[in-house]
């Protein structure tokens, strides 16, 4: 009887070649296209021009951007004290004063504009620079694959919240007029870390590091430092990466399900392969 030409065929190690390799080609394939179809998605809540938000102006308010300044430095005083509590309210007329006079904030400037300080919230208008459709032919300063930027405008509504060494603005809604926002996107959004470069800034570094609450009362912004009160938790870069997680976890599946039909396939490849082998010698 002639040999069985299947028992020694490398058809099956092919196959199973091929289909691991189209597999990851897939993977390849879908990682690539990932950045193109969030650009896709953020291009329809977004514009391509900036709409600057209005600036305080400086001039002629020099009195009270003096006043400002004393607070503040007298918030920081009072913070060098651990037994006496520290307390510092902000109107929305000081926090728009804060963005135009004080180079910490500069990159806010035409970016936020606190419209008002309700109840309970910050109603924050803003022209909110996003990355945008990758540019595969150019590269950022840092190496990086380069985009076009898109512009998110409108208004945010929100409150500071306080982490340890860190204050940053927890983002409740958002509204951008004749569009809807993904749910994917808000919760990437959630948390904006405006003062994240700052955690080891020699003077606002130890001053976020000191205080114990960030709250809004009574239509003003309040940071303050109640002796006892214990310190909230680090903020965590789970907290402000959700959207970011997502992303990597699909990948993550991905992935697995791909090695285990990888090795499925392997596995039931050898397993054919010994049985036709043993059919074939016992023939």
């Amino acid at each position: 009887m002639p040999p069985q030409a299947s028992a020694r065929s490398p058809l099956a190690g092919c196959l199973i070649f091929i289909l691991a390799l189209l597999i990851m080609v897939g993977l390849i394939a879908f990682t690539a296209w990932m950045p193109f179809r969030q650009a896709a998605e953020i291009e329809k809540f977004t514009k391509e021009a900036p709409a600057p938000v209005a600036v305080e102006p400086t001039e002629g308010n020099e009195a009270k951007v003096n006043a400002l300044v004393a607070r503040l430095e007298a918030f920081r005083t009072d913070l060098d004290d651990a037994s006496k509590p520290a307390r510092l309210e902000l109107t929305a007329d000081d926090l728009n004063l804060s963005i135009a006079a004080f180079p910490q904030l500069q990159e806010l400037r035409k970016s936020f504009r606190v419209r008002e300080i309700t109840a309970d919230a910050l109603l924050i208008d803003i022209c909110y620079q996003l990355n945008g459709r990758p540019r595969l032919a150019r590269k950022d300063e840092e190496g990086m694959m380069a985009s076009d930027p898109r512009y998110l405008i409108g208004t945010i509504k929100g409150h500071p919240l306080l982490a340890r060494r860190e204050v940053a603005l927890q983002v409740e809604a958002l509204e951008v007029p004749g569009a809807t926002i993904p749910q994917g996107f808000m919760e990437h959004f959630s948390t904006l870390r405006l003062f994240e470069r700052y955690l080891k800034d020699p003077v606002l570094g130890p001053v976020m590091a000191k205080m114990t609450r960030a709250e809004i009362k009574d239509g003003k912004m309040v940071l303050a430092r109640i002796p006892g009160e214990e310190l909230p938790e680090v903020v965590s870069d789970a907290t402000f990466k959700q959207g970011s997680q997502r992303f990597i976890t699909l990948l993550g599946i991905a992935a697995c399900l791909f090695l285990a039909f990888a090795a499925t396939m392997v596995f039931l490849g050898i397993r054919k392969q010994k049985r036709l082998e043993k059919e074939g010698g016992g023939n």
